[in-house]
């Protein structure tokens, strides 16, 4: 894997625990919803796993947002 794919994956997954931790969502409540072992989120969220498509598009729905809002890379201060 390269740096520039590396990076990519640690973004997305950051973005997807910075939105479940703003529902007040656990790990294992993510998983117990979506059917995925917690291993499996914690690598995604850790940027060390390549998620599937329809796995983002089960954890969007989870979280009330859509897939292109997973992809939202910018900063976000806490006015925002």
């Amino acid at each position: 894997m390269t740096e520039t794919e590396s990076t990519y994956l640690k973004k997305l997954g950051k973005n997807i625990s910075r939105l479940r931790r703003e529902k007040g969502l656990s790990q294992l409540d993510v998983c117990a919803e979506i059917k995925m072992e917690k291993p499996n989120l914690s690598s995604i969220e850790n940027g060390r796993q390549n998620v599937t498509t329809l796995t983002l598009l089960k954890i969007a729905k989870l979280l009330k947002v859509e897939v292109k809002d997973l992809f939202d890379f910018k900063e976000k201060t806490p006015n925002q």
